[in-house]
């Protein structure tokens, strides 16, 4: 029998509550994507917890999933969704679109602990919003984010 493996020092934990981040959109006009393509963002964050700058000083992150077919920076919706047409799309803190799949800037960390905000907005596809063919009905999409340190 061989055992293998690997012991790594990641400078940040993420607290357990920080695993499973949901975000609720609430009630999504469809006249209003009409007229303005997508929604506001919805404000999010990812805490970072007892954080040692001197292991590795800065953090990436990459939202993980399948891109929308259309919108390709944006989360597809999952297949059980009800609603057809719309995305789900990341923006950092300062209301650039960060693309899926693609990382985001480093982040200087700080000892102790750290938030990483961004946004997140429903946007009509374009082609759909040029058809009226929007279809109402709930949504859910899924991603999973993964930190790189530097």
């Amino acid at each position: 029998m061989h055992f293998s493996g690997a012991l790594v020092a990641e400078p940040c934990l993420v607290p357990d509550e920080n695993t499973d981040i949901r975000i609720d959109f609430g009630t999504v006009i469809k006249k209003y994507l009409y007229q303005y393509q997508r929604t506001k963002s919805q404000p999010f964050m990812i805490h970072l917890v007892t954080c040692d700058p001197s292991i590795l000083s800065t953090v990436s992150v990459t939202f993980d999933a399948v891109p929308d077919s259309e919108l390709n920076d944006l989360v597809m919706i999952d297949a059980t969704s009800i609603a057809q047409g719309v995305a789900i799309g990341i923006e950092l803190a300062n209301g650039d679109l960060l693309p899926v799949n693609k990382a985001s800037p480093y982040t200087q960390l700080s000892n102790g602990n750290n938030v990483l905000t961004f946004g997140a907005f429903v946007q009509a596809r374009p082609t759909v919003i040029e058809n009226k063919t929007l279809i109402a009905g709930d949504f859910s999409a899924t991603t999973t984010f993964i930190l790189a340190y530097q």
